[in-house]
């Protein structure tokens, strides 16, 4: 192994440790510089993996923003200053990190230009930190009910017709961040289950895309049946939709909230904003027909492959069945 791989093993080793690690602290100066420190490994990633160095320059200049407003909430809690406002700052420091509406332009733009593991790590492990922050901290009504509005409207709107595939992963992103905006407002720990189905559902079709070496530049129709049955389903489960596995998570959502809240209104809104969406991922399947290509043959034997995906299905649905009975 040459060094190089060796660095970014460690890289991602670390990744994961400095995200990880501040679940089991409450301190917010030492939550947040465990954040600067798996922001630097990742922006280390980016600089191996992209050879466009505006965007990297682009991410930094973003996440740099979001700290400094996140470490002068902190310095000045204790201050004359009202709580009010320095909890606000707080709450929109980690609105821009994880890209909430209306500070979320970035990730889609930065988006396409990502490799598929680095989307991977952006979508899911690098919002670890800002969720757990966010619900360490009160959220005000008035954000709260905006946050959920532009959660459900703008993600749904902004995906209409668009065809770059990375894109429209990080808007269903978004998207999916009101929903555990949703939960936290409750203070309930269920977030971090739905944050982990989601993110397990999101490695494994990015996995997918990317073993298969699938591209949207051909009009060729992509017929491997095997794909498109594995496809099928982890759209259907991002989707929510029944049987699947994710379907048992917003259920299980949405009965906690009718039992402990009355947010009738936005629980509707939500579920409507998750109608539009099963449209898009149904409308996206339909085209992933006729618009992915295989690039090169896969490099593993095909029949360990799909016992190896089928193994994932089955998993996935016995898990959140296990979760739900806990």
């Amino acid at each position: 192994m040459n060094f190089n791989m060796f660095f970014k093993y460690f890289i991602n080793i670390n990744l994961l440790t400095f995200n990880l690690m501040p679940l089991w602290f409450y301190n917010l100066l030492f939550i947040w510089l465990m954040m600067e420190i798996s922001n630097f490994f990742y922006i280390c990633l980016m600089n191996f993996h992209m050879n466009n160095k505006k965007m990297i320059f682009f991410y930094f200049m973003i996440q740099m923003l979001a700290s400094m407003l996140l470490i002068f909430s902190i310095i000045l809690n204790n201050t004359i200053f009202n709580n009010y406002i320095l909890n606000l700052i707080l709450i929109i420091s980690m609105m821009i990190k994880i890209s909430i509406p209306p500070f979320h332009l970035w990730l889609p733009i930065i988006s396409k230009s990502l490799t598929w593991s680095l989307l991977i790590i952006l979508l899911t492990i690098q919002k670890i930190i800002p969720f757990y922050i966010l619900s360490m901290v009160h959220i005000n009504m008035f954000i709260f009910i905006s946050i959920m509005t532009l959660c459900s409207i703008l993600p749904p709107m902004s995906m209409m017709n668009l065809t770059n595939f990375k894109m429209l992963l990080s808007y269903s992103s978004i998207n999916q961040s009101g929903w555990m905006i949703f939960l936290i407002k409750n203070k309930m720990l269920i977030w971090l289950s739905y944050f982990l189905f989601y993110s397990l559902i999101l490695m494994s079709l990015i996995f997918l895309i990317y073993t298969f070496k699938i591209t949207f530049n051909s009009n060729n129709i992509y017929d491997n049946k095997n794909f498109n049955m594995m496809f099928i389903f982890f759209m259907f489960s991002m989707a929510g939709l029944p049987p699947f596995s994710f379907f048992f998570m917003k259920w299980y959502s949405i009965f906690l909230f009718i039992n402990s809240m009355n947010m009738i209104t936005i629980m509707i809104m939500l579920m409507l904003s998750s109608l539009i969406m099963l449209y898009i991922y149904t409308n996206m399947m339909i085209s992933s027909f006729f618009l992915f290509k295989i690039k090169s043959k896969m490099m593993m034997n095909e029949k360990n492959f799909i016992n190896y995906f089928s193994l994932m299905i089955y998993s996935s649905l016995m898990f959140s069945l296990i979760i739900l009975i806990i």
